[in-house]
């Protein structure tokens, strides 16, 4: 949108899918993450940009629930075709449906149950699976409820699940609970059934105090921070990118892969690009050859 003039309207961009400069853009975007992959030699996970191709999002934008599923398949395609033209290797290669809540990730007040969470994720969770997703992963959930939801229809439907929360600038999920107490609650309602949980749309100066060393940060395996420490709702009303300081980002980093060694899941969220994400790369890696 910033950088290449697209119009993403309600945030989807998987309508760009349909449009050749659009599908070119998006090929380019992604081919650049697969290539930070191989230059460090590292496994790869295609998250897909399904995050707002649900049923009430898509009907926003004019997609029956026909169409919706159709992009959801155009997305993973898409991933083959650049997983082959990069020489990813199959098996270290994962393909994971993204899925966004059902609302306003920022809307504090929005309330949902984890059955209608269960009931409106349900379906696009099985398109995905059609798809031939090996995961789907939930991003910017401010709902314990939501997340339950997610997670039960992902067992049902026997893929495995990721959730990740957002937190606000009080290191709270949702302005309510605590990281420690979402994630406790989510693997009580659903017998731990989340493969991992991950933290997104956050930047580290803000969820770093909500991390500690007890035993539940061992099912956080992922991170996918904001470029910029700003308000994630001041982000959006900007008109303009805020890309942060990719090496202090990185260096950021690397102070948490030294306090957490067992998260492995890096990646990036709202004003970030492939050089954060290689950077972060770098910072974390160099630090892991020099402990070992």
């Amino acid at each position: 949108m910033y950088k290449k003039g697209f119009e993403l309207p309600h945030f989807c961009s998987f309508h760009l899918l349909d449009q050749p400069a659009g599908r070119e853009a998006l090929q380019q975007y992604y081919r650049e993450f697969a290539l930070v992959a191989k230059k460090h030699g590292t496994p790869f996970i295609f998250c897909s940009m399904t995050y707002r191709a649900s049923r009430d999002w898509g009907q926003l934008i004019g997609y029956s629930p026909a169409g919706l599923a159709e992009m959801n398949h155009k997305a993973f395609a898409l991933y083959r075709e650049i997983a082959a033209e990069t020489d990813l290797a199959a098996d270290a290669t994962l393909y994971s449906g993204c899925i966004g809540p059902r609302g306003d990730a920022y809307d504090t007040h929005q309330t949902i149950t984890a059955s209608s969470a269960e009931d409106y994720h349900a379906s696009q969770i099985e398109t995905f699976k059609q798809a031939g997703a090996q995961l789907v992963t939930a991003l910017t959930l401010n709902s314990s409820q939501e997340a339950i939801g997610i997670a039960k229809a992902a067992k049902a439907a026997k893929i495995p699940s990721v959730i990740s929360f957002t937190l606000e600038k009080n290191a709270r999920v949702g302005s309510v609970e605590t990281l420690k107490q979402a994630i406790e609650t989510v693997d009580a309602a659903t017998n731990g059934a989340p493969a991992y949980y991950m933290i997104n749309c956050s930047h580290p100066t803000d969820f770093g105090p909500a991390l500690d060393h007890g035993s539940w940060t061992k099912r956080i395996r992922g991170l996918r921070a904001n470029a910029s420490s700003l308000d994630h709702g001041m982000l959006c009303q900007l008109g303009h990118l805020e890309e942060g300081d990719a090496t202090q980002l990185a260096h950021q980093h690397g102070e948490l892969a030294q306090l957490y060694s067992h998260i492995n899941v890096l990646g990036g969220c709202c004003g970030t690009d492939h050089i954060h994400v290689d950077k972060i790369c770098d910072a974390v890696q160099h630090l892991r050859r020099h402990r070992a």
